[in-house]
């Protein structure tokens, strides 16, 4: 959608009649979408009537407030109202309420690429060239295009971007498309912003350069403080602690970095509310998506926010308004019972959300014990409540923990490669105790395995857990009893006795991998004899 007018809000100090100063407080962007004849003229900021669209043509905006009529050309901005209150000594506060209409048609000057294959669509800009945006903004420099992106034109450039009050960015990265949308032509990043007449900033820009979360202006001199600005969508969040009295955040800290990470700025705020304490980091900026194309640019910005109870919000830089979910996909990591889900909101209201996920940033990693009696150790992750994944969900415990391992009444049930087992029961030191009957001695089998009619002989000791022949790893030793030893693969099922050999064979089908070489594949057999026992 593009911008069609801005409402903007000035605040102003009359001194006896003279006014003394008059600052920009809020700013609203109204897309042209929104505007419908008839209708009210949305995001207006105040009650007592929002103004009434009367007629849009694209070049002027009719208005209608209180009876009035306002009619403004493109770069027209019109009062239409004020409020004031009495500051003490003389001095009133006074805020002004104003209307600007502005182009919707962004004009693009430079080279441009022609011609299509059956695989991609090669037109684009491409080299020097420069782009005016409807609102004031420019922006100069070079225009990639890129040659691998298959299902379409995917395009970056990298200049200076300067915005209509005179600020700008010295280096930026402006991701654009075919289509000549002002919404598809925008920043994407965190980004420096120097100010002619003031300190600098560091930004978020998302969705054709709309400002989103915090803004952090840095002032030259040593002694003065830094502060903060919240946005979304483009438009200034305002809090107030009073009538007339915007609230601000109270910055605790903060760090840039914008060296470690070539072309990428990260932002980490420490943030003040009275007693609660918001811990914000904004990432992002222009890497490359691929190792092959040195001319295809992506852009991505990630925004982390971690909250006074401990749980973490996680998005895409425009899901998050103050602090809490707002507008599309975030990433909600609770603190409380350790688990995340990836939730849907839309204008504040939550709309659709995932099943609850044990979450990885709450577990805690360990070294234990193979939970199913086989020698070794496995990498698990253990969660507060006795959930514990082993080996990235080889194998799942949910029971009674002691010592950061199973102890007690537990269930643990294995994944598809292990026939998806199930042990149920009593756990010590880490272990299943099974209740079933166990053999206390020791059985050596002989091994006749083969590939494509070569064979080899060998004697091993039966162990439960994988029997490591090639052509049969992922084949498992689950059960060795006294008269009969079981294996077992996926939902297959073997059985080893005394007096009869276990006979398996295994084909593995040949492929062609992605570099072009083929492999052939190969047959496998296997003959296991029970020798003896003791």
């Amino acid at each position: 959608m593009a911008t069609v007018c801005y409402i903007n809000v000035y605040n102003s100090h009359v001194d006896r009649g003279a006014t003394v100063s008059r600052v920009p407080l809020e700013h609203y962007e109204v897309d042209e979408e929104e505007i419908k004849v008839g209708n009210p003229l949305p995001k207006w900021p105040i009650d007592g009537g929002s103004p009434i669209v009367k007629a849009y043509d694209g070049k002027h905006l009719t208005l209608e407030r209180h009876g009035k009529i306002f009619t403004l050309n493109v770069g027209d901005e019109e009062e239409l109202d004020y409020g004031e209150h009495n500051v003490g000594m003389g001095v009133i506060s006074r805020t002004y309420y104003y209307v600007k209409l502005i182009s919707t048609e962004l004009i693009y000057k430079g080279g441009w690429q022609q011609g299509s294959i059956i695989t991609q669509k090669l037109n684009g800009p491409i080299g020097n060239g420069e782009v005016h945006y409807p609102n004031g903004d420019h922006f100069k420099g070079f225009f990639y295009l890129s040659y691998a992106h298959i299902n379409g034109p995917a395009y970056a450039a990298e200049g200076r971007y300067v915005f209509a009050d005179g600020s700008y960015i010295e280096k930026a990265w402006i991701h654009t498309s075919a289509e000549r949308k002002p919404e598809s032509w925008g920043l994407h990043g965190v980004f420096r912003i120097h100010h002619p007449e003031g300190p600098d900033s560091i930004a978020t820009f998302l969705h054709g350069g709309k400002r989103y979360g915090f803004e952090i202006f840095l002032p030259e001199k040593s002694w003065e403080k830094p502060w903060v600005k919240e946005w979304y969508a483009g438009d200034r969040v305002i809090r107030y602690s009073g009538p007339g009295e915007p609230f601000q955040y109270e910055v605790a800290d903060y760090d840039i970095d914008e060296t470690s990470k070539e072309n990428c700025t990260t932002l980490r705020l420490t943030l003040k509310d009275g007693s609660k304490v918001f811990r914000v980091e904004q990432q992002g900026g222009r890497y490359e998506a691929n190792g092959y194309d040195e001319y295809y640019y992506e852009t991505s910005t990630r925004v982390i926010v971690e909250l006074p109870n401990g749980d973490r919000l996680e998005h895409y830089g425009d899901g998050v308004r103050d602090f809490k979910p707002y507008d599309g996909y975030v990433d909600v990591h609770c603190a409380k019972t350790g688990m995340y889900r990836t939730e849907h909101w839309e204008n504040g209201m939550l709309m659709d959300d995932q099943k609850w996920k044990y979450d990885e940033l709450a577990a805690k990693k360990v070294t234990l014990p193979d939970p199913t009696g086989v020698d070794g150790k496995l990498y698990a992750m253990l969660w507060a409540d006795g959930h514990i994944e082993y080996n990235y969900r080889e194998w799942v415990y949910d029971g009674e923990v002691k010592n950061n391992r199973p102890d007690g009444q537990g269930v643990l049930v294995g994944d598809r490669r292990h026939g998806e087992r199930r042990f149920e029961g009593e756990f010590i030191n880490g272990v299943y105790a099974s209740n079933e009957e166990k053999y206390d001695g020791e059985i050596t089998l002989h091994v006749k395995s083969g590939e494509n009619g070569s064979y080899e002989e060998y004697d091993i000791v039966a162990k439960l857990g994988r029997l490591g022949i090639r052509g049969f790893w992922s084949y498992e030793v689950t059960s060795i009893k006294a008269d009969c030893i079981t294996i077992e693969f996926y939902e297959e099922k073997y059985e080893i006795h005394p007096d009869k050999p276990l006979h398996i064979y295994n084909e593995i089908e040949g492929r062609e991998w992605s570099d072009g070489c083929v492999y052939d594949g190969d047959d496998y057999s296997l003959e296991l004899t029970w020798v003896t026992s003791n």
